[in-house]
């Protein structure tokens, strides 16, 4: 999810486990926080992939190469989107050497493959930043996720517009969401902290 849709109250918890991407540029030091058996949001992003170097011309390609290397290094990919310049996968796996092996592997794979780059023909940076995680811990996160990645199909069969009303709608739907469980937790401390007899 981008973090520009997320309310500033959330935003020091998503940090806290986010890695990685432009926006984030200056925690790359910062050990990348991974959670085995955690569903973890990835992104691939490349601004030089447009026209004959998009992910989307590639689409084939693309796919192929999760299915491989998924298999190779026990990575579940829940979910992805090819959104051409950038990639989404929700992915969970249990050896976090094995994941970080998986998205180091993919990268060069894919920046390799497009470009047509190999030694002697270099093509220069190709990734925009280092490789954005973000480990999600409830239900409700991956509903949000859910929700973000149906957006993003829809704007690449539908276009924008299609896409920003559809994420108004789904955005409202998980505030409800929020609403009904922070007044269930509230009834239910209440309850707890009735008096006895």
């Amino acid at each position: 999810m981008q973090l520009k849709l997320i309310s500033n109250q959330e935003l020091r918890y998503v940090k806290s486990w986010t890695h990685g991407g432009v926006r984030l540029s200056k925690r790359r030091k910062i050990k990348r926080p991974l959670v085995p058996g955690k569903s973890t949001h990835v992104v691939f992003k490349s601004t030089q992939a447009r026209g004959k170097l998009s992910f989307y011309t590639h689409k084939i390609l693309i796919h192929q190469t999760i299915q491989k290397l998924s298999k190779k290094y026990l990575v579940q990919v829940q979910d992805y989107v090819n959104m051409g310049n950038h990639l989404h996968l929700k992915v969970r796996f249990k050896n976090p050497d094995h994941f970080k092996n998986f998205i180091r592997v993919f990268g060069a794979l894919i920046s390799r493959q497009i470009t047509g780059a190999r030694k002697g023909r270099p093509f220069g940076k190709f990734w925009d930043s280092l490789v954005y995680t973000r480990v999600l811990h409830s239900s409700l996160e991956e509903l949000q996720l859910k929700g973000y990645f149906e957006g993003n199909h829809r704007e690449r069969e539908l276009g924008y517009s299609e896409r920003l009303v559809y994420l108004k709608n789904w955005n409202a739907f998980i505030q409800k969401l929020k609403h009904v469980k922070a007044v269930t937790r509230q009834e239910s401390e209440l309850i707890l902290n009735l008096p006895s007899g």
